[in-house]
Parts: structure tokens; C-alpha cells; sequence
């Protein structure tokens, strides 16, 4: 298994453990963040990777 399946697997454990309404809340979050990378094409995939390095720099 690759990293990045580890890493969608453990992140997919982390969701699935939430009170419902956190996962919810999530899971709408996502289906939002798909429709703009869809929408975007290339561009929205960067962008999605932009702001992902942006909060993992915040720390």
C-alpha cells in the first residue's frame, strides 16, 4: 500500500471517529472543496494544494 493510501486511510478513521454532526460537517466541507477543484480543473488542484501547504505551515 502506498503512502498516500495510508495516509487517505488514516485521515478517513479520523472522520468516521467524529460525533455525527462533526462528520457531517466534514464530509459537506468536502463535497464543496470538490465541486471547486472540478470546476477549477488544474487550476482548483493547485489551489487545493496551495491552501493545504498554507495550514500545514501554520503549524
Amino acid at each position: 500500500m502506498t503512502d498516500e493510501k495510508v495516509t487517505l486511510l488514516v485521515i478517513k478513521g479520523v472522520i468516521a471517529d467524529l460525533p455525527d454532526a462533526d462528520r457531517q460537517g466534514v464530509l459537506l466541507a468536502a463535497a464543496k472543496l470538490r465541486e471547486v477543484v472540478a470546476l477549477h480543473n488544474d487550476h482548483g488542484t493547485l489551489a487545493l494544494a496551495l491552501v493545504g501547504a498554507e495550514h500545514a505551515a501554520e503549524g
